[in-house]
């Protein structure tokens, strides 16, 4: 407050006037004040120009007037505060020059067209000493006391520097109660008291669809599903007794109509007269399912038997779900960072510049197969997605890329490829083992040879039905003997014996001994050892005791107990089967005894050359 001396008797109508003026705009509030008090200034001072003026909020060069006289009141304007005495205002304080103001500030051409003489100002200042704004007055002649007249402008200052502070304050409060209102974000404000809710924002009341007069009777805990009171209280109490400056919480908010959304809470408390607490609430319901969604992706991601990986447009890997750890046998730790041409065969770089180019267009790549290396070093078949990854600017930053290992799918493809190759190779053996059959089953009358015929041809189907409840891979050999003697399954194990290890033998093998097995039953039961009660069969078979690939395989029937056996007169179709496909299909050799107690065949040839390898 300016100290203002008791004034002489000679003073005491400037003293009046100076009452007077104060009094005239005392009641005034607001921007009608301004005005007001510049008049009442002037008259005072008799001076020809008083001027309030507000400093410009970005350019601290520059201030503009809120109310303007000159002999009554004028139009605002702008001004520059360098070169002027305005300016030395705002650096230093109050500043009074009583004459020759032109020649001061020969430079300011605004004094220079109001050819002002005397000067007198003050800065205005807010209750934390920032400068606000300049109160000053000017003459067009000298001031008979400038010290006199310095008090009087600080004295009406007072009240103007409160005024627009005030106004300054006003504003803002209803620039941010505006703001608050439109916010899109929710805001609430609840008394310390009771809790019941004093204000909140049109966006909190829309998601709501509370009024704000059915919101004063509600509390935080009312909208506030998962809280009790009693939760609600304890929650705060850190925030209440000043232990934490805010509290952060997330929870759900219930609407009017039951409907629940995921809510994300930031509360402060205001102690003191306000006592309220004052909350800013973000509605975070999309955010919440983009991450469940974000999370249940990473799970079917991670969990994904294909290789899913993620690159960045210099072919940097960086994501690596367990499905690429389990095709290319690296782990994450070890191949995020690196770059992708590391699982590329050297003669197959290319692929990847090609795929990079296509990227970079936007265009997908789908099921592209190649080869690619895994970390032992094998090649890994495999079918490749690529697709472009955009950032939320839509420009591509990346690839990601599916591999699926179609391993399984080539062997199967080449099996079935070999195996097509070998069901023909087949077909043309077994047309050619059908036409030597046909033509070695001689007969003397037809309905002998189809009957023959036919026997013949049923062994040859009993031994391919094996094969092919086998896949054409293997047949046990014990297993073919008994298909070959299916008619005399009832004396197995009293008239035929069979003895041998348990071996599997190769396709072709099964073929040709399966027919050589089944003309030599025949031959027994026409002429040998089963065309008598008494005669018995033993089939024997083994392996020398030497080790693969030198092991011999050796095979002997030997029939006994029949009529006395001679060696035939001319070969027929069983000693053809015997001596030549059985010899050929095992190149081994085949002894035919013809002893006087029975037949002995004994087919000998390397193991390698019937057993399943």
């Amino acid at each position: 407050m300016v100290k203002m001396t008791r004034p002489s008797d000679t003073e005491q109508f400037t003293f009046a006037r100076i009452q007077a003026g104060l009094i005239s705009c005392s009641e005034m509030v607001g921007e009608e004040f301004f005005p007001k008090m510049v008049e009442a200034l002037a008259k005072v001072l008799s001076v020809r120009w008083v001027l309030l003026s507000k400093l410009h909020p970005s350019d601290c060069d520059k201030s503009r007037t809120l109310a303007f006289w000159d002999n009554g009141w004028a139009e605002n304007f702008e001004y520059r505060l360098d070169n002027s005495p305005c300016g030395n205002v705002v650096s230093h304080g109050a500043c009074n020059y009583s004459a020759n103001l032109g020649s001061l500030f020969p430079d300011n051409a605004m004094l220079q067209e109001m050819a002002a003489e005397s000067y007198v100002g003050t800065p205005l200042r807010s209750s934390s000493g920032e400068v606000l704004g300049i109160l000053a007055a000017l003459d067009d002649k000298p001031l008979r006391s400038a010290r006199r007249a310095t008090e009087i402008v600080e004295l009406f200052s007072g009240r103007t520097a409160a005024e627009l502070e005030r106004l300054a304050t006003a504003s803002l409060n209803e620039r941010l109660g505006r703001i608050v209102e439109d916010s899109v974000s929710e805001a609430y404000i609840f008394r310390a008291d009771n809790y019941h809710f004093e204000l909140v924002n049109r966006g909190a009341r829309e998601n709501l669809g509370y009024s704000m007069e059915e919101l004063r009777s509600l509390t935080p805990w009312a909208l506030k599903p998962k809280f009790t009171k009693n939760e609600f209280l304890q929650s705060i109490a850190p925030l209440r007794s000043g232990e934490i400056p805010n509290l952060l919480f997330e929870t759900l908010h219930e609407r009017k109509d039951g409907s629940r959304y995921d809510v994300s809470v930031q509360l402060q408390f205001f102690p003191g007269a306000e006592s309220l607490f004052y909350a800013a609430i973000s509605d975070i319901t999309e955010r919440k399912r983009a991450e469940q969604a974000q999370a249940h992706l990473a799970a079917i991601v991670e969990s994904s038997r294909e290789a899913i990986i993620s690159k960045a447009l210099d072919g940097t890997i960086q994501s690596w779900n367990q499905g690429a750890e389990r095709i290319f046998g690296y782990s994450a730790n070890e191949i995020i960072g690196k770059s992708i041409r590391l699982l590329i065969p050297p003669e197959r770089q290319d692929e990847e510049d090609a795929i990079l180019e296509k990227i970079s267009r936007a265009e997908p790549i789908r099921n592209y197969e190649t080869v690619r290396i895994n970390r032992e070093g094998s090649r890994v078949d495999v079918s490749v997605t690529v697709s472009p990854i955009f950032n939320s600017a839509g420009r591509i930053i990346g690839a990601s890329k599916i591999a699926h290992d179609i391993r399984e799918r080539k062997q199967a493809e080449e099996r079935e490829r070999l195996l097509v190759g070998e069901v023909n190779h087949r077909a043309k053996n077994i047309l050619a083992l059908v036409q030597a059959i046909a033509r070695q089953t001689a007969a003397k009358d037809t309905d002998t040879f189809v009957k023959n015929f036919e026997a013949r041809i049923l062994a040859l189907s009993a031994s391919h039905d094996l094969l092919v409840h086998n896949n054409w891979h293997e047949i046990e050999l014990e297993q073919l003997v008994r298909s070959q003697l299916g008619h005399f399954k009832d004396t197995f194990d009293t008239r035929i014996k069979l003895s041998g290890p348990l071996l599997k033998i190769t396709a072709s093998a099964a073929q040709a001994i399966g027919m050589a097995v089944y003309e030599l039953a025949t031959n027994a039961a026409k002429y040998g050892a089963l065309s008598e009660e008494d005669g018995t069969i033993a089939i024997r078979w083994e392996l020398s005791d030497s080790k693969l690939p030198e092991a011999k395989f050796t095979l002997q029937w030997t029939e006994q107990g029949g009529p006395p056996v001679e060696a035939p007169t001319q070969s027929g179709f069983g000693s053809m089967v015997i001596d030549q496909l059985l010899a050929a299909s095992l190149q081994g050799q085949v002894e035919m005894d013809w002893r006087p107690t029975g037949l002995v065949c004994t087919v000998t040839c390397p193991a390698t050359n019937l057993l399943s390898r």
